[in-house]
């Protein structure tokens, strides 16, 4: 039996101009650090980072300790379990994220990758090489990883809950980013 319904904290949820604050932008294919309140201004782009007391907020308006997240993408299906005793952050759940995404692919999830898409894949992977802080050669050696399947659609819009008290959805979109960050 599920819990009940819990209302989660405007950071993790779509965004919505009546309940969010501001807009967050989290790229899954990149570390939390990255993460940043974007603002349209007359001065172009305004980017804010996160602090830690943004990060270390409660991710939900009751204490929870466990949490499912579910996210599939054509022949993907992951679980994306995030737990912390002492209540779930905003932050457990953004590297709970982050790191589920930033695993090689096993190979049985490499045998699902249809063949006339495997391409499309490569361009992808190419791409989160040359963008990756650090050296393009060390995270072209560790090979696809997840993220990759996720053909550039990493970004972040927010959790949902299809039914009262279930898991968690994971909900992503994008472009096709452009080669600098």
């Amino acid at each position: 039996m599920k819990g009940p319904a819990l209302n989660l904290h405007w950071k993790l949820l779509p965004y919505h101009p009546n309940r969010s604050k501001r807009f967050l932008h989290f790229d899954v294919a990149f570390p939390t650090h990255d993460i940043e309140f974007r603002q349209n201004s007359s001065y172009g782009v305004q980017r804010t980072s996160l602090s830690d007391a943004d990060l270390d907020k409660s991710a939900a308006d009751e204490k929870l300790v466990k949490m499912t997240i579910n996210f599939q993408r054509g022949p993907f299906e992951w679980d994306i379990d995030v737990k912390r005793d002492k209540g779930i952050r905003v932050r457990d759940v953004f590297e709970a994220i982050y790191a589920a995404f930033d695993v090689p692919l096993t190979p049985h999830e490499k045998g699902l990758i249809p063949h006339h898409r495997r391409a499309a894949y490569e361009e992808a992977f190419r791409l989160r090489c040359k963008l990756a802080p650090g050296l393009p050669i060390v995270e072209q050696r560790q090979g696809w990883k997840r993220v990759d399947m996720l053909l550039h659609e990493t970004l972040f819009r927010g959790l949902t809950q299809p039914k009262s008290g279930g898991d968690w959805v994971l909900n992503l979109s994008g472009s096709v980013p452009v080669s600098t960050r």
